[in-house]
């Protein structure tokens, strides 16, 4: 079932999070698995995890959410990660304590799917939509550096698709039809640089708030599509620590 997860990191004295340490922090991930496992992932095109880093200013801690998309994923990464006292970054040449862990939201694929599709269910009418990591995308070999809605809906289908064992939502031309119902009222977006090992990837960061439009199934899909969005991402690269948002749905 889609997990997410929580650990509070504790750096080297002088040491300072940012948000592309979610890359540095994938590959300590890989070396806590097992060969088989890290060989699976590394061949897999859509990941069944995502993951980030952020600063949670109201704590005052930085936080490393690692997220779960099925149960494979749950027993391969977060079960092995939890017992972990302390990984080790070969980038940086430090090791960075797991302080704590807390399993911060999970719910079925099941459970998901009648709290939002049931006809007695509450319907969502919009979201507010906070990018905690730089979000991509790739199209005709290039980023896309916008928040193009027909994109941010597609992502989140493919990976529903992918990994929803209950059902598939089709249509070729979802996404270009959901998105006609998805009204932005206000945005705050600005263009970000996130570094890899190798390469600069731009894309853009901020947030939005959207209504959802149209009949009671159009929006109950979406609301469905953008509670997932917590645990899947959204764009390129999540397993790297992009496209991490929190979604604030309203009823």
């Amino acid at each position: 079932m889609p997990t997410s997860m929580e650990i509070i990191l504790g750096l080297p004295k002088n040491e300072k999070v940012h948000r592309a340490m979610g890359s540095i922090l994938q590959g300590a991930l890989m070396e806590i698995l097992d060969s088989n496992s890290a060989k699976e992932l590394h061949n897999e095109g859509l990941r069944p995890y995502s993951q980030c880093v952020y600063f949670d200013r109201n704590n005052n801690v930085p936080i490393w959410r690692v997220n779960v998309l099925n149960d494979w994923a749950c027993e391969k990464i977060l079960v092995p990660l939890t017992q972990q006292r302390q990984i080790f970054l070969k980038h940086k040449n430090y090791r960075v304590d797991l302080l704590q862990n807390k399993i911060v939201a999970d719910e079925s694929y099941e459970d998901m799917a009648e709290r939002f599709m049931n006809d007695s269910a509450p319907i969502s009418n919009g979201v507010d939509v906070d990018f905690l990591t730089t979000a991509s995308f790739r199209r005709e070999g290039r980023y896309v550096i916008f928040p193009e809605i027909y994109l941010i809906l597609q992502s989140l289908l493919n990976r529903w698709n992918s990994f929803s064992n209950l059902f598939v939502v089709e249509g070729e031309d979802l996404p270009r039809v959901l998105a006609n119902f998805f009204t932005v009222n206000e945005y705050d977006f600005h263009s970000q640089i996130f570094l890899l090992e190798h390469q600069k990837i731009t894309g853009f960061y901020g947030r939005m708030d959207a209504n959802f439009e149209g009949d009671n199934t159009t929006k109950r899909l979406l609301g469905l599509l953008f509670e997932y969005a917590r645990y899947s991402g959204i764009g390129i690269k999540t397993a790297l620590g992009m496209g991490a948002v929190k979604t604030n749905l309203y009823f």
